[in-house]
């Protein structure tokens, strides 16, 4: 099989969607030898922050010294990015030999053959496999969907985290905050311990009463104590919640932090934009404090510093500068949005705002455009290079009616071409609705 041949048997099995069980996964793993069980992990479950929160402590663990297994999803531009060990990619000779394995092991199996793998099933196993093959000390595994009957939760974590539940994939996970959160909880497993951030109290509810039935210790990032600092590292007021406003962080963010167990951190730099990326290191910080208990050795006070300023996830909130400049961010649902649009009134106010925006068709589009329209004195909606993605002319509709400047492109490319083009000095585009459209304007950018 060659890494065309791989990508396009990967891709034949989106067709059949997503189906949230664990039997199928159980199958694939033990026929292939459970390459899960070759190295210890991090769960990382949430609707909004689980991909940051994963590449914060992925970024901890190199600076301890150590090479992890990087698995999320999906990827912007390249497959390769879904799978990472240390900072390097897998490769396409490597994924090559690993999806013919596991097309293999698929057709070996009678009932694997009449129910086969769903793509991120397949995905997942080729992911275990290349961890297990490069003999990774540790992996950082992001949750694809929900958490219960996610593939990823066939592993025994030494630490679990949940970012923020909103209301996301309200079809397969429940219609309610605390349905979701139920399903994000499924992930606890006994005596494993659990970082959690900030949450509605309907959610956090039940992912106390979860991991209390599971026998699961929990840690708060609402325990900790944050203090925003100024350049100069004097503090900038009380201890706070990063998520009310009440107090200004830089931009990126700059604060200390004291964490229930006693952790001191007087300086926590990230690299990541936005004041919700204080609640995401929050959480990572705290599971790189689980981490070290378990004995992951290197970990502490100077390589968890030093691993949010190091920490890299492109697509959020990515400023990228020129003439205009660019902002993407893979924003995509309510939450999401909601996030997105704080960001600009606090760190973007009073630039021209050109928003490119696509979404998929299971999205509340409306909902969205409801929060972004407001920022933006231009909106121009395009479509995605992907078959679930929303109709142009139905965004349109949708945007008309919410903002006067409203405008439809043919295709992501002319999108981005008359944004640009149209944009005044000091102006700021946004690229925002999905992360397939954020990594198809990455995919235009690098040419």
């Amino acid at each position: 099989m060659t890494y065309e041949e791989a990508l396009a048997y990967l891709d034949s099995l989106e067709i059949l969607g997503i189906r949230p069980g664990l039997d199928r996964i159980g199958a694939l793993l033990a026929r292939l030898g459970d390459p899960q069980a070759a190295f210890p992990s991090v769960l990382i479950a949430g609707t909004n922050g689980k991909g940051s929160v994963a590449a914060d402590v992925a970024s901890i663990v190199r600076q301890a010294g150590h090479a992890p297994g990087v698995y999320t999803s999906p990827h912007l531009v390249r497959f390769e990015e879904r799978i990472v060990v240390g900072e390097t990619p897998i490769a396409p000779t490597e994924l090559a030999t690993l999806a013919s394995r596991v097309r293999a092991a698929i057709a070996s199996d009678r009932l694997l053959r009449n129910d086969p793998p769903t793509y991120f099933e397949a995905t997942t196993a080729l992911a275990f496999l290349h961890f297990r093959t490069r003999k990774v000390p540790i992996a950082v595994l992001e949750v694809g969907m929900g958490g219960r009957h996610d593939a990823t939760n066939v592993v025994t974590p030494l630490a679990c985290a949940v970012t923020q539940v909103a209301l996301d994939h309200t079809q397969w996970l429940g219609r309610t905050l605390g349905e979701i959160a139920y399903q994000k909880a499924g992930i606890f497993k006994p005596g494993v311990p659990v970082a959690v951030s900030r949450q509605d109290p309907a959610a956090l509810d039940v992912i106390r009463g979860e991991a209390r039935r599971v026998g699961a210790p929990v840690a708060l990032t609402v325990a900790c104590e944050i203090r925003p600092l100024s350049g100069d590292r004097a503090a900038a007021g009380a201890a706070r919640d990063p998520s009310a406003g009440a107090e200004r962080f830089s931009d990126p963010p700059v604060f200390s932090m004291v964490t229930p167990t006693g952790g001191r951190y007087p300086e926590l730099a990230l690299s990541l934009r936005g004041v919700h990326q204080v609640e995401n290191a929050a959480t990572a910080v705290l599971v790189a404090e689980r981490l070290a208990a378990a004995g992951v050795a290197g970990i502490n006070a100077r390589t968890i510093a030093a691993g949010l300023r190091g920490a890299v996830w492109p697509g959020r909130l990515e400023l990228i500068p020129g003439v205009p400049d660019l902002l993407l961010d893979g924003a995509h649902n309510p939450a999401g949005c909601a996030t997105l649009a704080a960001y600009l009134a606090e760190h973007q106010a009073g630039r021209s705002v050109t928003h490119v925006f696509a979404a998929m068709r299971n999205k509340p589009a409306a909902e969205m455009l409801d929060i972004l329209c407001p920022l933006a004195h231009k909106v121009i909606l395009t479509g995605l290079p992907v078959r679930r993605g929303a109709p142009p002319g139905t965004l349109l509709r949708l945007a008309a009616e919410r903002h006067s400047e409203a405008a439809q492109a043919p295709s992501v490319e002319e999108a981005l071409r008359l944004a640009l083009d149209g944009a005044p000095p000091g102006a700021l585009v946004v690229i925002s609705g999905s992360l397939y459209l954020v990594g198809e304007v990455k995919r235009i950018l690098a040419g």
